[in-house]
């Protein structure tokens, strides 16, 4: 198969980081091209041979530059012989439907978010669309808020890779852990609708009481500066640290006891997948996709948005219980390698590919 991933960006971000999965899995008996606007992680895909075009602002409301794009993703499809666009973003996917009126391509779309807004739009975009959603949460929101067909909408829960090369840790991380420190970490971008003042207000709450607990938050984003300003102010420079992006998120869970996500929305997030790989329990908002990954009291526990007190609550429950701790972590790892381990993900995929490639041969 000849494969064009197409995407807004290849930032880092949980998306961009499901094209890389995809890639990294499908590359050695198919052709992979991957088209966005460009990205951190553009490198990464050079790195492994992948050829990566750009694209322009998807953004854009200018028929110019949608006709531009149209004209750019039809150049790649002809050039690299695709017989397969898997899109990730419902724009991405609008300009590919174009493309495959001319070209008779099958798309297919990845809905990675639980939708909240823009209901007709998507509706007008996935219709006729053979769409993988990566929750049933994901695939119920097509459906009740959308209008969309479920038979059309195939759900496929992630993946991630559990290998890296890069074993440096932060430095801060190994002076906590040679303090015997217990680590409470949330992975995430830093911006607001990840909660990340709720887990900054866990901390503080935790604090004040005293304890041997200190919290991290590895990512980046807009919040950055205003989370400083809160750390700084409510003194707790010694008890909240940023570590930034890691390109090694696995590696640095080896030093981390307990992970935190307090965000408003999901799709299926790789944060609590990437902790449970490496033994690490989570507590986290009992939200559509993230309630799918979490059996509530076995690798982890869901707490209401918002709720400073329940995280409290449960972060001190098992801080406080070692020996529950201990079976929490031995049934993160059971639950990975039995419902988001790289086989699955990697033969749902395939299936779907080759539906898809059956149908197109036969409309022809």
């Amino acid at each position: 198969m000849n494969i064009l991933y197409i995407n807004r960006g290849m930032g880092v971000g949980g998306v961009e980081k499901c094209i890389i999965e995809l890639t990294r899995l499908f590359m050695n008996d198919n052709k992979i091209v991957v088209a966005s606007m460009g990205g951190e992680l553009v490198k990464e895909l050079m790195d492994m041979g992948i050829k990566h075009y750009k694209i322009i602002n998807t953004d854009s409301k200018n028929i110019l530059d949608i006709l531009r794009n149209v004209k750019i993703i039809n150049k790649i499809v002809k050039e690299e012989k695709i017989n397969i666009i898997h899109s990730h973003h419902r724009m991405t996917t609008l300009l590919a439907k174009v493309v495959s009126k001319i070209t008779k391509v099958p798309i297919i779309h990845t809905q990675h978010l639980c939708i909240d807004d823009k209901f007709k739009f998507t509706k007008m975009t996935l219709e006729g669309v053979s769409i993988i959603t990566v929750s049933n949460g994901a695939k119920e929101a097509l459906v009740n808020k959308c209008d969309l067909d479920e038979g059309r909408i195939t759900t496929i829960y992630n993946t991630v890779n559990i290998e890296n090369a890069n074993e440096e840790i932060d430095k801060i991380l190994l002076k906590l852990k040679a303090e015997n420190r217990f680590v409470i970490a949330q992975i995430s971008r830093l911006v607001d609708y990840k909660g990340v003042y709720d887990f900054l207000s866990i901390a503080k709450s935790i604090n004040e009481e005293g304890s041997n607990i200190r919290f991290i938050l590895i990512g980046d984003g807009e919040e950055k500066e205003n989370i400083r300003n809160f750390i700084k102010k409510n003194a707790l420079d010694d008890f909240v640290f940023i570590l930034g992006n890691k390109d090694n998120v696995i590696n640095q869970l080896k030093y981390i006891n307990l992970v935190l996500l307090c965000s408003y929305i999901e799709g299926l997030p790789l944060t609590p997948l990437e902790a449970f790989s490496q033994g690490v329990p989570v507590i986290a908002t009992n939200i559509p996709g993230t309630k799918e990954e979490i059996e509530n009291g076995i690798n982890g526990y869901l707490v209401e948005m918002k709720d400073i007190d329940g995280f409290k609550e449960k972060i001190m429950n098992i801080y406080q219980n070692k020996e529950k701790y201990i079976i929490m972590k031995k049934r993160c790892v059971e639950i990975f390698n039995r419902k988001f381990n790289s086989e699955i993900y990697f033969n749902s995929y395939l299936d779907v590919y080759k539906a898809n490639l059956k149908n197109s041969r036969f409309m022809k």
